[in-house]
């Protein structure tokens, strides 16, 4: 990412975990790259339309069920590399 600049993003304990869970089950490659395409992802949704960001920016309450939607985004995520 030749035009990337660096942010400082904070995050719960509880969902820094799950994202750090997904990283150690080899679902994505690393914290920086989780949210990177998390971003991508909603970002993309926005632009056809928004139905998931709006439900996924509704749920942000809830740890579980945080934890629950990043697991969503982890299982797109393998969808699409394949």
């Amino acid at each position: 990412m030749a035009d990337a600049q660096e942010i400082v993003v904070t995050l719960s304990a509880p969902d820094l975990e799950a994202i750090r869970e997904l990283v150690a089950e080899g679902n994505v490659h690393s914290v920086a790259d989780f949210v990177q395409r998390a971003v991508r992802v909603l970002l993309d949704d926005v632009e056809a339309g928004g139905e998931m960001s709006a439900g996924a920016l509704e749920i942000g309450e809830s740890s579980d069920e945080l934890v629950q939607a990043l697991d969503e985004i982890a299982t797109v995520f393998q969808r699409n590399r394949g």
